[in-house]
C-alpha cells in the first residue's frame, strides 16, 4: 500500500481541464530531421500561450513589468506534424504573492501531444527584482484557477 498522497493535479491530457485557449500555426522551421515538430517547439508553443494571456496585462502597468520563468517541466506524449495548427490550453494551478504556476496542454487534431507546467515570477525589469503580482493580472490568473476536489489551492 502506497503512503504517498493522491495527486492533486488535474488530468492535463483532457481538454476539459483548461480555462483559456491559444492557437498557434506550426511553422516549417519547427520540424526536425525526422519530419515532425521538434522538442524545442513545444516550449515555444507554451511560451506563446502564456505571453498572449498575461504579458499585455503586466505591460499595462508599465514597460518595466514582466514575468520570468523559474521552473519548467514538459512531457511529450505524441508527435506533432506540419502543416497544421496546435491549440494550447492553459489553467492556473497555484498563485502566490509574487509567483504563480500554470499548466498547459498542447493539442493537435483533438489529441493531446504534450503537457507542461511552469512557475512564473512577476518581475520588475528596472529594479531587477521580483514584485507582487499586479491586481488585474492576479484577477486574470485567479480566473484561470483549476478547482481540484472542490477547493482552490
Amino acid at each position: 500500500m502506497s503512503t504517498e498522497p493522491a495527486s492533486t493535479l488535474p488530468d492535463l491530457t483532457r481538454r476539459e481541464t483548461y480555462k483559456a485557449w491559444t492557437r498557434v500555426t506550426v511553422r516549417y522551421n519547427d520540424l526536425d530531421p525526422l519530419g515532425h515538430v521538434n522538442n524545442a517547439a513545444m516550449a515555444v508553443f507554451l511560451e506563446q500561450a502564456r505571453c498572449e494571456l498575461i504579458t499585455p496585462l503586466l505591460k499595462s502597468y508599465g514597460r518595466q513589468n514582466d514575468m520570468v520563468l523559474a521552473s519548467t517541466k514538459l512531457d511529450y506524449l505524441k508527435e506533432l506534424h506540419y502543416p497544421g495548427e496546435v491549440e494550447i490550453g492553459t489553467v492556473a494551478l497555484k498563485i502566490g504573492t509574487k509567483s504563480f504556476t500554470l499548466a498547459n496542454g498542447v493539442f493537435q487534431d483533438g489529441a493531446c501531444a504534450g503537457t507542461g507546467t511552469v512557475v512564473l515570477v512577476t518581475f520588475d525589469l528596472e529594479k531587477r527584482s521580483s514584485m507582487e503580482i499586479p491586481a488585474r493580472a492576479r484577477q486574470l490568473i485567479e480566473g484561470l484557477m483549476q478547482t481540484v476536489q472542490g477547493q482552490r489551492d
